[in-house]
């Protein structure tokens, strides 16, 4: 076989695998794009999670009430919710 029986036998191949590279490459790339996305959507989550329990503190913070107690000891007596 020539060089020239041989060339357009390599570049079919050639260009299937290369094809198959660019597609991994894209798939990959695809692949951290979602990973980023995941993990952006969690961090939010976890932003707004760590929000609404500081605002439940806050609001059991306000139903708080520190009573001294006669052997200088301090306690905390909490006033149900449902009193208020």
């Amino acid at each position: 076989m020539s060089y020239d029986d041989i060339r357009p036998i390599f570049e079919k191949y050639f260009n299937s695998n290369m094809a198959f590279l660019e597609k991994s490459k894209k798939e990959l790339e695809e692949e951290a794009s979602k990973a980023l996305k995941r993990k952006s959507k969690s961090s939010e989550q976890q932003a707004a999670k760590k929000q609404k329990f500081d605002e439940e503190v806050e609001e059991l913070k306000k139903h708080l009430q520190i009573v001294p107690n006669d052997e200088d000891d301090v306690y905390t007596e909490a006033t149900p919710l449902a009193l208020k």
